[in-house]
């Protein structure tokens, strides 16, 4: 009888231990995330298809903007802890580290955006929590005539 809740209690360990183990992958594995670059403008022009649908983009402050063309996008995975820097058109650069993948599935994101030389930050850090696929936006740098407005839409 002792044995064999002995092996019990081993086995129950070992299947916790795999479990854990696996989570603690899973955590760790990269997110996928896509950067898109859009140069804004607030004379009359055309505003790219691919953007047309993105509800974030007709609300103020962006719905001021009559023109939008994106210039990039990146596909980057980003991994919890490590920082990935995105360069812009105006030569600063868009850093973004995700802090962790939230118990719920959200994501919680610093992002914060470097001088051209490295010198310091230009936009302070930024905190968000995201939701998988719903993009959220920083904008505010100069560039041709215009402002880019960054997109960074996190997970599936």
């Amino acid at each position: 009888m002792k044995r064999s809740m002995t092996r019990a209690c081993l086995a129950l360990l070992l299947m916790s231990a795999a479990a854990g183990s696996s989570s603690v992958a899973e955590a760790q594995a990269p997110v996928p995330a896509q950067i898109t670059v859009v140069l804004a403008k607030e004379t009359p022009g055309e505003v790219d298809a691919s953007l047309a649908d993105v509800a974030a983009l007709r609300r103020p402050p962006f719905n001021a903007f009559r023109s939008m063309e994106v210039l990039n996008r990146d596909q980057v995975r980003l991994r919890a802890g490590r920082e990935h820097d995105v360069r812009l058109p105006n030569g600063r650069s868009l850093r973004i580290l995700l802090q962790r993948v939230m118990p719920d599935g959200r994501f919680r994101v610093r992002v914060s955006i470097q001088r051209e030389d490295g010198s310091d930050t230009y936009l302070p850090l930024l905190q968000v929590v995201a939701s998988p696929g719903d993009p959220f936006f920083v904008a505010g740098q100069s560039h041709d005539g215009g402002t880019l407005v960054i997109g960074v839409t996190l997970g599936g």
